[in-house]
């Protein structure tokens, strides 16, 4: 008997690894298209701009006039292929990073500019005092952040910050392909103003061709989640077969199943803890709460099945008695 619980709450723990390893995928299959735009979402479009206008005077316009929108504009260079200035009126999306962190929206209102790295970044480095610096053009630039290795991401690349006041705010608009993420309707006016054409990037195109893609990934949420489910079915189709062995009645038999579901819940919530800290570990969550809020509703439903099975088999003895 004891030999078959433990094979049990093993398939549990397992089911448990697939429900998250199934977000996980979905997580990463969003990831995909994400980072592949260096964290932007499917709303994203660009423009290119033949302007000599500096970046900080474009930024200076669209502060003043686009105030009530939230934007995000990653410059990136025609120059150096490798090199993506990035500014927002809010917190970007957030990278994943191997250590430090990745940009906030404080860190475009200062006279400073900050860099984060790709894994294998092809830029000059200088490390001193335990720091490391970005050097370009006898510019210092200190990094914040390094990414962490996904096939998703371009890993010979580095992020810069800019703003009105920043020093990367000197470059020309004309040097840099502007991919922006916002509401169409700023992204059009602003095209109309500068009479540009808006294009769509191929990330945010094959999003729309695949948007039903994960519906691989919820039937197997939810096969995995059943047979967590019929895991705890017989764990408590086993304790009540000890129950009928023993012949417990009246409270004791009402205290035994008790201690015994309270043993069993707490099992099965170490298994839900243990799991979330594999995936945490092992799997790409770019959403925890997410994770945390599935394997909540995994535990919940695996518990439902205990009880449910002991309660109703408690109906029955009473039918009988």
């Amino acid at each position: 008997m004891k030999f078959k619980k433990i094979i049990i709450f093993v398939t549990i723990f397992l089911s448990l690894l697939g429900i998250g390893s199934m977000l996980s995928n979905i997580q990463s299959r969003e990831a995909d298209q994400l980072l592949e735009a260096y964290g932007l979402s499917n709303n994203t479009r660009y423009i290119e701009v033949k302007n000599n206008q500096t970046i900080s005077s474009f930024l200076t316009y669209l502060q003043k006039n686009y105030a009530k929108y939230k934007i995000q504009l990653h410059f990136k260079s025609k120059i150096d292929p490798k090199q993506t200035l990035i500014w927002a009126n809010h917190n970007v999306i957030t990278l994943p990073t191997e250590s430090g962190r990745y940009f906030t929206a404080d860190d475009f209102q200062g006279r400073v500019s900050f860099a984060v790295l790709s894994l294998n970044a092809k830029v000059q480095t200088l490390a001193t005092q335990g720091n490391e610096y970005v050097v370009l053009d006898n510019s210092y630039y200190s990094v914040i952040g390094t990414l962490k290795h996904y096939h998703q991401m371009k890993q010979n690349g580095y992020y810069l910050s800019t703003g009105p006041k920043q020093p990367t705010g000197k470059a020309k608009l004309t040097n840099y392909i502007i991919i922006i993420d916002s509401s169409s309707k700023m992204i059009n006016k602003l095209a109309s103003r500068y009479k540009v054409k808006i294009k769509t990037p191929v990330f945010v195109k094959n999003h729309q061709i695949h948007k039903f893609s994960i519906i691989r990934e919820i039937s197997l949420v939810i096969v995995f989640t059943i047979i967590a489910m019929s895991c705890s079915t017989l764990l408590a189709l086993f304790d009540w077969s000890v129950v009928k062995n023993t012949a417990l009645t009246g409270q004791l038999l009402h205290n035994w199943l008790f201690n015994r579901g309270v043993r069993t819940i707490l099992l099965e919530s170490a298994l839900v803890l243990g799991a979330y800290l594999f995936l945490s570990w092992h799997a790409f969550i770019s959403k925890p709460q997410q994770m945390i809020l599935l394997l909540l509703l995994s535990w919940f439903l695996i518990i439902a099945a205990y009880s449910y099975t002991v309660l109703q088999h408690l109906r029955k003895e009473k039918k009988h008695a």
